[in-house]
């Protein structure tokens, strides 16, 4: 019995993408139907509605660079099946610097600087060429997003000690293959609590924690225009009484304030309004500069951190006003320099006119 091609693909619109790597090895229907980009477009977008069993993860490197390590915050913390890094990058100067649509955007510095696009659960992969004037040590921002009205991924990268001594950002066209300088980009200089940032992605624009005459400011990057323009706080901070991250996930677009007691987590509620900030939890806990924020889980009333001391998730919830920590999980394979990412698995492919390896 054969099923009909609308029928398989609904079923297959369910399936994670791990099941359907599998399935396309059954058949050449099935493997044509889940080849097609579109129907990888429709997956990505089906896996990440609301409605569907929540696919949230972070990702991490392993502590040898031999393996991409997936954890699934919900609805406990808990390891998920990792990912195996191409041998060309395995060495201890990769490192995860962007995230979007399924894709990580690594830096590798040896023999010399370059970046790579992969996608862990197909193993494609492109290198992206690094800008003029820019070294390894000098960028503070970066990341990667998708723009929606020309099928193309951008990676963003704000720098210091560039050019003549002068601030630079710039993005690259993975579609056209080329950097394009960002226009505005010098006034901005690192928040050197959270040096080597990277961008939150919320309402078509990816962010970063600046300081701007003296004082923390957002500064967001929109995908449509390719221009930067900054977000005000709740209230003026001092960049040396304060250490400031981004927070998102669950649809929120939060920061997070923390000095060495105290982790103050606002929201905003209607973006780019400074009046719309709002207090959202407040958590009593040392940090002495080891808890960062990673996400909201699904249900917005949880943020899970990770102590870069011990080397393990914490999540808290908030409860009748007060903020309890529901568990505590222990990371594998990291160290001190483990980065965290939000990611979504996918098929999707990177534009046409891009050589992909696989």
């Amino acid at each position: 019995m054969t099923l009909p091609p609308e029928l398989l693909e609904i079923i297959f619109l369910r399936l994670p993408v791990r099941s359907l790597i599998r399935l396309k090895c059954v058949c050449k229907q099935w493997r044509s139907l889940i080849s097609d980009p579109y129907f990888a477009k429709l997956h990505y977008d089906v896996a990440i509605a609301p409605t569907i069993n929540n696919n949230n993860k972070l990702l991490y490197l392993s502590s040898d660079s031999s393996k991409a390590c997936c954890v699934k915050t919900e609805p406990s913390i808990h390891h998920d099946y990792p990912f195996k890094l191409q041998e060309t990058y395995k060495n201890d100067s990769t490192r995860i610097i962007g995230s979007c649509r399924g894709f990580i955007l690594l830096q590798n510095d040896k023999p010399k600087p370059f970046l790579i696009l992969w996608n862990p659960a197909t193993s494609s992969h492109v290198r992206v060429p690094y800008p003029n004037n820019f070294s390894n040590s000098d960028f503070f921002c970066h990341g990667v997003v998708y723009e929606k009205s020309n099928d193309d991924y951008l990676v963003i990268m704000g720098s210091v000690g560039t050019l003549k001594g002068k601030r630079q950002w710039k993005f690259f066209s993975v579609r056209t293959n080329s950097w394009k300088e960002i226009e505005g980009g010098d006034c901005f200089t690192p928040n050197i609590a959270m040096a080597h940032q990277i961008g939150l992605l919320y309402n078509e624009a990816i962010h970063w924690v600046v300081v701007y005459n003296g004082s923390f400011v957002i500064v967001a990057f929109d995908i449509a225009t390719k221009t930067l323009s900054m977000i005000p706080l709740p209230y003026p901070l001092d960049p040396n009484q304060w250490e400031l991250s981004l927070v998102g996930g669950a649809g929120f677009f939060g920061i997070c304030m923390m000095d060495h007691i105290w982790q103050h987590i606002w929201v905003m509620k209607e973006y780019k309004v400074q009046s719309s900030w709002i207090l959202k939890m407040d958590i009593l806990y040392p940090s002495d500069n080891t808890m960062i924020p990673l996400c909201f889980t699904e249900s917005g009333d949880n943020v899970v951190w990770m102590n870069r001391i011990i080397k393990d998730l914490v999540k808290f919830e908030r409860l009748g006003g007060n903020e309890e920590e529901l568990e505590e999980f222990k990371l594998d394979f990291c160290d001190k320099d483990t980065v965290l990412v939000m990611f979504n698995e996918s098929l999707l492919s990177l534009p046409s006119s891009c050589r992909q390896e696989e």
